[in-house]
């Protein structure tokens, strides 16, 4: 019954088009009229061009409004162009009878899936950058970790995330990788960060003191605005003294308290084999600050525990 139907539609279709064909045929002069079914196809082409224009259009603006990079805007645009043309091509040999529908179809299919089985890799990483356009998980200035790989980011594209790493090295990773990886962006909007140090912290008085100076040093930033709060973490084995490690940290964190939007915090962790972990956080304003001011105070906390034994 459906062949039946989709058969009458095909022969409807033809019939047409050969009416079309022989009214323009009928208009030329003889020496065009072995060209009246390429001529006839004209309004086809002028019509799937605009079509095309007002598709393309919306796309980019779109993909402008959502804030995707240049370069991938410019990737999606031409994946989108090749399909295009692709149907394009297809429907006018279908309709010119050049090639049955069919068999159009059938030689796409097989040309698709060794295109597809040829690129695997390269497909899926496509497919993983539109993801991440789409979710958009981070941004370009971000600083983000991205499995056991930190950096700033740099540029996302289609096929790759770059990303500038703290020994100041690009290191590309696939899209793909990505999507299939833990990833941490430390960005932070001002006022989620004021909820997430109350939570953290439960003791209600240390928490309001925290908050009265998260005021004072956000006191020039709006809410909404965004800063980068960013964690490492120290080891310190079983035979160091508790005491001295914390009276330590404690002075290199008033110490460093000017460097950055507030104090810099620390607090135990986890137990890890013979010793424990204390976790620091900084905030800062511009996330590059991380690979400059936040890698010295790193190789400060680093010092401070060493000078302690």
């Amino acid at each position: 019954m459906n062949i039946s139907f989709t058969g009458e539609i095909e022969l409807q279709g033809i019939a047409l088009w050969d009416q079309l064909v022989e009214i323009v045929r009928n208009l030329l002069p003889p020496f065009l009229q072995n060209y009246a079914a390429l001529l006839a196809a004209v309004p086809f082409f002028v019509l799937l061009y605009v079509l095309y224009l007002i598709v393309i259009r919306s796309i980019k603006s779109s993909l402008n409004r959502i804030g995707v990079p240049r370069e991938a805007t410019s990737s999606i645009v031409f994946i989108i162009r090749l399909i295009f043309f692709g149907v394009v091509v297809a429907v006018i040999l279908s309709i010119t009878r050049v090639f049955r529908l069919e068999g159009v179809i059938a030689a796409s299919t097989l040309i698709g899936t060794a295109v597809g089985l040829a690129f695997s890799r390269s497909l899926s990483n496509l497919v993983s950058g539109i993801y991440v356009l789409a979710t958009r998980p981070f941004r370009v200035g971000d600083y983000v970790k991205i499995g056991d790989i930190e950096g700033l980011v740099q540029e996302i594209t289609l096929n790759y995330t770059r990303l500038l790493t703290p020994d100041f090295t690009r290191r590309g990773v696939p899209n793909s990788n990505v999507v299939d990886s833990d990833v941490t962006n430390y960005r932070v909007r001002i006022d989620d960060l004021s909820d997430l140090l109350g939570i953290e912290y439960g003791d209600q008085e240390v928490s309001s003191s925290r908050l009265d100076s998260l005021r004072q040093k956000f006191k020039y930033l709006t809410t909404g605005e965004e800063v980068y709060r960013y964690t490492f973490d120290i080891y310190q084995h079983l035979s160091y003294s508790n005491t001295k490690v914390k009276d330590a940290f404690n002075d290199l964190c008033s110490k460093w308290a000017d460097k950055f939007l507030m104090k810099p915090e620390f607090f135990y962790w986890s137990s890890h084999n013979f010793g424990m972990i204390y976790r620091f956080a900084i905030i800062v304003k511009n996330a590059r600050s991380i690979l400059f001011e936040g890698a010295d105070f790193m190789t400060a906390a680093a010092e401070t525990l060493h000078q302690v034994q």
